[in-house]
């Protein structure tokens, strides 16, 4: 009857698995976002709680048959720093056999099954993170939203946005993005965004990336140009980890997670063909699975389970 709970708690939602021995399913649910250094610590016990007790309902299990519960969590660095907090708290919860790891480290082994090289978490945030055959890492970004999160959704919305003032002000060239944005964010005159932005209750830009991309796709140059940035940037961090680890001339896999990764392929593209100049050995290739089975994979490597996943 025992069962794996696999958690993975990002910025924009918080997704749990119970499998079994067998690497079978047994139950999926999911619930908000999640993030330790942004919410009340009360605020988070009662939405993880809640969500394990939806989890293991539907899976028809009790929490005594749970063998490990694992949890890949945004707010924990790839090192485990900032792990201690949900540590305790999952432990007062009634779980004494607990992996907490940072949303890179569950990303990077799902992405990769648990092998070496470098991974790209592209989506509300972004970060990137490189492991050796001896298991050293690097990582790069992570910073956040003030002074990081390069290529992630909401620093190219904001980018957008900072490409439409332009051009609302006649200062930089003209794009379809300002009709755009003006149109997806209810606006009726492109100078209400400042209100809307800075109000006392601030709009969730990250969503501006949709529109972006589309009209990517769509020929405009300035919403083109936000996206060859934002591979550029990928690319810089991946040599970064390359270098850092002693890996930038030799064979090494490159893999991709998150939501603007995974949505906008013309930036995985241009992150592919940025790689093969500037690190021709690289190889990009599709994640396995999504980051929520990485905190699985985990589990099985700390607990002794055969990881037989499909």
């Amino acid at each position: 009857m025992e069962v794996i709970l696999a958690i993975d708690g990002g910025a924009t939602h918080t997704g749990c698995l119970a499998i079994d021995r067998s690497a079978q399913m047994l139950a999926e649910a999911e619930g908000g976002p999640y993030n330790h250094l942004h919410e009340s610590q009360r605020l988070i016990r009662a939405r993880l709680a809640g969500l394990i007790e939806q989890t293991l309902q539907l899976a028809k299990r009790r929490q005594e048959d749970v063998g490990c519960l694992s949890a890949g969590l945004a707010g924990v660095d790839f090192d485990d720093y900032g792990a201690e907090p949900m540590l305790a708290l999952f432990r007062e919860l009634g779980f004494e056999c607990c992996l907490i790891h940072g949303d890179i480290v569950i990303a990077h082994a799902a992405a990769l099954d648990a092998g070496p090289g470098i991974v790209v978490l592209a989506g509300t945030g972004s970060c990137i993170l490189g492991i050796d055959r001896s298991g050293r890492r690097a990582k790069g970004g992570g910073w956040g939203g003030i002074y990081g999160n390069e290529a992630s959704a909401q620093w190219i919305s904001k980018r957008a946005l900072r490409a439409a003032a332009r051009a609302y002000d006649g200062r930089g060239p003209s794009t379809m993005l300002l009709g755009a944005l003006i149109h997806s964010l209810g606006l009726s005159d492109f100078r209400d965004s400042i209100s809307l932005i800075y109000g006392p209750q601030p709009r969730d830009i990250a969503s501006s990336c949709e529109v972006v991309y589309r009209w990517v796709v769509s020929g405009d140059l300035v919403a083109r140009s936000l996206f060859d940035d934002a591979a550029a940037e990928l690319v810089e961090g991946v040599i970064a980890a390359a270098c850092r680890l002693g890996l930038d001339n030799s064979p090494i896999a490159v893999s991709y997670q998150g939501g603007v990764a995974e949505h906008c392929p013309l930036l995985i593209t241009e992150m592919r063909e940025r790689l093969s100049k500037a690190l021709p050995q690289t190889r990009v290739q599709a994640p396995l699975w999504k980051p929520v089975m990485g905190a699985h994979l985990l589990a099985c490597n700390a607990v002794g389970w055969k990881a037989a996943m499909q």
